[in-house]
């Protein structure tokens, strides 16, 4: 099939028009929508709930859970329940006062009492067991196919989306049913069958403070459902389903090939793959590939099957001798295991493991090797050079969903979400290294996209082939082991990026395969081994935990659902209206932190007289106001031309929410905007892309405000723009693919209608050119790909 152009185009064809494709065993017609009756997952219903039980049920009273959930929330245990539950009755039952009436209640009354203290500043052939702990995977699946809120989310029936784009219909994927390897899946069941995939986690994970006690937790997700669901939390998002054994080694069996397989058998390679690993021959689960040759980058491999792996496990089996036997298998890069997915029907588990970008990008390629490598680099450049480049780490300015870094390069991370905040802060010297790191930055940002299209898909390829080439060099410049750190640049995880593009075709965008959203789960079986345990065969009590706290979320859930249905029939009685309402608060942008005085003109312009940007600011309101009401065609208040006076007041605000449209996946997003003069201690002024007539400019934030005229309220911003020319464009910047743009005088500040922002964006000032600023086109995909787009209006590409 033509992956590009799906159908012959129509006259009837309007831009942007989305086509749904069904599988044929869905048995349901194609059809053509306008993009804007097109969303992705479902929006919010009021529905009715089951009310033949009381949605508490099998508790007897509301209070009985409400007690029941905070007790488990709270971790109490047994004695602290009882006590608990004396003082309520004694409270009821007694005249005795009760005064504390809130959190701030307890808390003065402890500080009163604080200073009563001082205070501080501050195999062997044996058989062997092991209990394996599991939750059935089609019971839980069928739980949530069962739950009202769930069910209306799942999608059994694969799909082919393609958009309009004026010429032709461009097919996307974004939900593991758009992709080929559900729609293939689909074509070998009977025609009524359908599909019910399942996504798989394993991993350790650390419970104790020093690692000393370490869980292995099974953890699944449905891809029948959307990932804004089944990546989330509560219900429909990940459940641990299973707990694996952890065989501890004993000294006399350690390294021993007999001892090593037996514990494959019981660990998670037999639950994979069964490779040996990085040090392997053949290190990559996905294809053949030499471990010499792995920074070699092929196009083509030969790719790994279940069905040739059993060949050469039934060969290596024939034979009469083990060293033979354990040559053939050497060979192959496998352990004489059976896997564990053997026994499931039209499965490849080569072909099911997937990409996963924290563990490849951030704990990978930029956590053990680029940014080790630039330390290395910065050490032997000398104190002054570590200096300027924290100086210039701290001078980042903030951003709302990006950690921020005073100390990054004396300071050891292990967290892979900071590591992944650090590639995008980080100002390198040595210019190849720093060339290979803005190469990585673009295709992590590549396989971050929510949605991909043929295009998208054409463009990471390319980029993953310019940054091939920059690892050959670093390769080659560093002889495949740099001095000081001993780092191998010939390293699996760096080859698996090969596969990726191939695995979102198949099987869907990586945010539906990224460990990300399982390794946050590592923090609560942390917090229930510390806290519900008695740290002694933990396993089934931190699972006893975690199933009760399923179903006090399902009993929270169905509560809600009542009040919400009860809320909904009362406001629809008094409304005259019973039909199901959607509550939908939909806007672009909206003013807060409102200050809590109005200010006249004159008094804003009087404090902000040493401020250039003011300059003219009554002048250019009122030139924006009439210029507003004669576009709009809208008879001016009073018949005259707006001229606001010194007395007249605005309204001051210090923060502005801005919703936009992801140019990626066409969803709704929102940036939370500053423009404080004391905000946690310091200014914040945050820069914004904004739609003029002419263009899409970036600017900064200056003053925020409301103005009042007639019966019609304006919000409004002053912005200093960033348009001015930056001339000849820098070597550097072709290089590392920036987008440099420079500032207007501060007098040249105009007004704008809050409206015209498209969205905030966050500029770094280059230090060396003053005036100028770079684009830091790397805080979501969003952003990057509309920088890319400016890249390609202006011919940089």
């Amino acid at each position: 099939m033509n992956w590009t152009v799906l159908d012959e185009t129509v006259a009837a064809d309007n831009l942007d028009d989305v086509r749904i494709e069904y599988h044929p065993n869905a048995a349901m017609p194609s059809k053509q929508i306008p993009f804007t009756e097109f969303a992705r997952g479902h929006r919010p219903r009021v529905y009715q709930p089951d009310l033949s039980t009381p949605p508490w049920y099998p508790f007897r009273l509301p209070l009985d859970f409400e007690f029941a959930e905070l007790v488990l929330e709270a971790a109490l245990n047994k004695e602290q329940v009882n006590r608990f539950l004396k003082l309520m009755k004694s409270v009821r039952s007694t005249s005795e006062a009760f005064t504390l009436n809130e959190y701030n209640d307890l808390q003065n009354t402890w500080k009163a009492t604080s200073h009563r203290m001082t205070s501080v500043n501050g195999v062997d052939g044996k058989p062997q067991e092991f209990i394996m702990y599991y939750r059935s995977l089609w019971d839980w699946a069928c739980d949530l196919v069962k739950h009202p809120n769930i069910s209306p989310h799942f999608i059994f029936d694969a799909q082919r989306l393609s958009k309009f784009d004026g010429s032709s219909f461009i097919r996307f994927i974004d939900e593991p049913w758009t992709a080929d390897e559900f729609w293939n899946i689909q074509s070998k069941l009977p025609r009524d069958g359908k599909v019910l995939a399942f996504i798989l986690y394993a991993d350790k994970a650390k419970l104790s403070s020093f690692g000393r006690q370490k869980g292995y937790p099974v953890v699944a997700r449905l891809a029948n459902l959307p990932a804004s669901i089944q990546n989330g939390e509560g219900i429909g998002g990940g459940r641990v389903v299973g707990w694996l054994p952890i065989v501890k080694e004993a000294k006399e069996y350690s390294g021993k090939p007999r001892f090593v397989n037996f514990k494959n058998a019981i660990w998670h390679e037999a639950v994979m793959a069964l490779v040996r690993g990085v040090k392997s021959n053949f290190p990559c689960p996905i294809c053949l590939i030499p471990r010499d040759h792995i920074s070699d980058f092929p196009a083509q491999c030969e790719l790994r099957t279940s069905e040739n792996v059993l060949k050469v496990l039934r060969e290596a089996r024939s034979q009469d001798t083990a060293e033979k036997k354990e040559q053939i298998l050497i060979q192959q890069g496998l352990r004489d295991i059976d896997s564990a997915f053997t026994v499931v029907a039209n499965t490849d588990v080569y072909h099911a493991l997937s990409w996963d970008r924290l563990r490849a990008n951030f704990a990978g390629m930029f956590g053990d090797h680029l940014w080790p490598e630039l330390l290395r680099i910065l050490d032997r450049a000398g104190r002054p050079a570590m200096a300027r480049v924290e100086k210039n780490f701290s001078a980042m300015p903030r951003w709302h969903t990006l950690n921020h870094f005073d100390e990054a390069l004396s300071i050891s991370y292990t967290d892979g979400q900071k590591l992944e905040d650090l590639s995008k802060n980080t100002e390198k010297e040595g210019y190849l290294l720093l060339r290979c790191l803005r190469a990585y930055i673009e295709i992590d940002l590549y396989t971050a996209l929510e949605l991909h299209t043929v295009n998208s898909l054409a463009a990471g390829r390319e980029a993953l082939s310019t940054f091939n080439v920059l690892m050959q060099d670093i390769n080659n410049k560093y002889a495949e082991k740099t001095d000081n750190t001993k780092k191998n640049w010939n390293f699996p995880k760096n080859h698996t990026r090969m596969h990726v593009f191939d695995d979102i075709e198949a099987k869907v965008v990586t945010r539906n395969f990224n460990t990300k959203p399982n390794e946050k789960m590592h923090g609560p079986l942390k917090e229930k081994y510390q806290r519900r345990t008695n740290f002694k065969n933990v396993a089934q009590q931190i699972l006893e935990v975690d199933h009760l706290e399923a179903v006090s979320e399902l009993i929270r859930c169905r509560i809600s659902d009542y009040d919400a249905y009860a809320e909904a029939n009362v406001q629809n009685t008094a409304d005259g209206d019973i039909n199901d309402v959607e509550q939908e608060d939909f806007f672009h942008v909206r003013l807060g932190s409102r200050v809590k005085q109005p200010s006249s003109l004159e008094a804003v312009e009087q404090r902000s007289a040493i401020d250039k940007a003011f300059t003219r600011f009554r002048i250019k309101l009122n030139e924006l106001l009439n210029r507003y009401f004669e576009v709009m065609q809208k008879p001016l208040p009073g018949g005259k031309r707006i001229q606001l006076q010194a007395n007249h007041e605005i309204t001051e605000y210090r923060y502005i929410k801005v919703n936009f449209e992801s140019t990626v996946d066409w969803c709704q997003y929102t940036d939370h905007l500053r423009c404080n003069p004391h905000f946690h201690g310091r200014s914040r002024y945050d820069c914004i892309l904004i739609k003029t007539q002419q263009q899409d400019i970036f600017g900064r934030l200056i003053f925020l405000f409301q103005c009042v005229v007639g019966d019609e309220s304006f919000p409004l911003a002053l912005v200093q723009p960033y348009d001015a020319p930056t001339g000849p464009r820098p070597t550097k910047d072709v290089h590392l693919n920036l987008w440099r743009v420079r500032e207007q005088p501060r007098e040249s500040a105009e007004i704008f209608s809050v409206e015209s922002i498209i969205r905030g964006a966050l500029l770094y000032p280059d230090h060396t050119r003053p005036g100028e600023h770079l684009v830091i086109d790397t805080i979501d995909t969003d952003i990057f790909l509309r920088v890319q787009m400016m890249h390609k209006a202006a011919g940089h590409h």
